[in-house]
């Protein structure tokens, strides 16, 4: 399958590296060039650009990409408007991030495909441990 990442934070480039490794197709984004620079050697394909911009994501090859996953995470206007431009595109699939309960009603609101948590989700996941 082919991603296209947005946000290369700690979530986001640990999802990039594990769909690598599992033989994926991945292009990680992010709008801070070390944060390329890190993973540039690490997966498929990276891409320093503002998300929130409409020109900068036109260039991104969405027609073949299957699942976009919007995974900014310190900045929840920024997850919002890349979200916001991603519906507006007509993705596939897309799988946005949420930081507060208050960020979920909004990307719900927005109909994205799948909303994730992974702060609690890890935290559910090794407390049933």
């Amino acid at each position: 399958m082919k991603y296209i990442i947005i946000g290369l934070g700690n979530f986001g480039s640990s999802l990039a590296e594990r769909l690598t490794r599992k033989g994926h197709e991945v292009i990680g984004v992010d709008s801070k060039m070390d944060k390329v620079e890190a993973l540039k050697e690490k997966i498929t394909h990276t891409i320093c650009l503002d998300c929130t911009d409409p020109q900068a994501v036109s260039h991104l090859p969405f027609g073949d990409t299957d699942i976009v996953f919007v995974a900014i995470g310190e900045n929840e206007g920024a997850n919002i408007m890349a979200t916001a431009l991603m519906k507006q595109l007509k993705v596939k699939r897309l799988i946005s991030r949420a930081i507060s309960n208050l960020h979920q009603t909004v990307l719900e609101a927005m109909g994205v495909d799948e909303i994730v948590h992974p702060e609690e989700e890890t935290a559910e996941r090794w407390a049933k441990n």
